[in-house]
């Protein structure tokens, strides 16, 4: 018990896991957020605005005048694209939590579970090092050790001993429990949602996947809808692939092999849901959170196998 607890220690303060995963987060997740206030941009007054009183007595907030609203969504649309290049995470991931939050709470009747699942990620990306990959902070932060080590006086003899260490071992302590959060999260809300699909008749005989199709708002190309539903082979396999990837998520990320399958065929879902059925932000949401899963172990595999253009050419593959 005790060389467990103490590897248990080590995994969460040694070093930050995920880090590519979770940047790919951070970028989706302010892809998401902009792209949703860029469509209804043009309706805004009508969604969250005047044009909206009709929502009061059903549950709405309280409206926002024309000119605040154009700057709320402008100042979000903003803080969105500063967080997907990763400039100065640590304030601008809260602020987008803040932001988003707040637009969503004003129409609720407009919302759907992808806002709701937005919400609670950026919630635990705020203490999570957003901007260890792929940001203008991690660019910063390398200018910053080269000229460190460029330096003639090392400035870390002046530090107190152990001070910076224990700085960096709270930092990763955050940022791994963060992850553990999301991944918790992430499972919890397929393993759920497969339980409640098995509980009900029609999920066990594909009319929930079958009548849905049929609906207007759910057919944003008819084609394709009435091609998955004329099929029932693949109402079937569609129904039953789903139920089974929700309810063996957790239990799949347990092997490596099993992992990337899982995280592959969660993807693949969402893309479908997207796609066929016209819920892009909802599959866009849950797709952010899938990509926790993504190992930094892996990425240094990826990035150390031979390209087909190296292959072919001798020429070494770009850092």
């Amino acid at each position: 018990m005790t060389a467990l607890v103490d590897a248990g220690v080590r995994w969460m303060t040694v070093r930050a896991h995920a880090t590519y995963g979770v940047a790919l987060m951070r970028i989706v997740l302010g892809l998401g957020v902009a792209g949703y206030v860029a469509v209804n941009l043009p309706a805004r007054q009508v969604l969250w605005g005047t044009g909206a009183r009709w929502t009061t007595p059903l549950g709405g907030h309280a409206l926002i005048s024309g000119p605040l609203l154009t700057a709320g969504c402008a100042a979000l649309l903003l803080v969105a694209a500063l967080v997907v290049v990763g400039w100065r995470a640590r304030w601008t991931v809260p602020l987008l939590l803040l932001g988003w939050s707040g637009l969503t709470a004003i129409n609720p009747l407009i919302a759907d579970q992808g806002d709701n699942i937005s919400r609670i990620l950026l919630v635990y990306l705020c203490f999570a090092d957003t901007s260890a990959r792929w940001s203008l902070d991690a660019r910063r932060r390398g200018r910053r050790a080269d000229r460190a080590r460029s330096a003639p006086v090392a400035r870390s003899s002046a530090l107190e001993p152990g001070r910076e260490p224990n700085r960096t071992e709270g930092r990763n302590l955050l940022h791994n429990a963060a992850v553990l959060a999301v991944g918790a999260q992430i499972c919890l809300v397929y393993v759920l949602s497969g339980l409640f699909k098995l509980q009900g008749e029609q999920w066990r005989d594909g009319s929930a996947v079958y009548y849905p199709l049929s609906l207007p708002q759910f057919r944003p190309w008819p084609e394709l809808a009435d091609l998955i539903a004329g099929n029932g082979w693949l109402v079937a396999a569609v129904t039953w692939g789903t139920l089974a990837l929700q309810l063996t998520f957790p239990l799949l990320l347990l092997q490596r092999h099993l992992r990337v399958a899982a995280v592959a065929g969660a993807l693949l879902m969402h893309a479908g849901i997207a796609v066929v059925m016209g819920l892009p932000f909802f599959s866009l949401f849950m797709m952010a959170g899938d990509c926790v899963f993504l190992t930094d172990d892996a990425v240094a595999r990826r990035s150390g196998q031979p390209t087909w253009w190296s292959q072919r050419t001798g020429a070494p593959r770009p850092a």
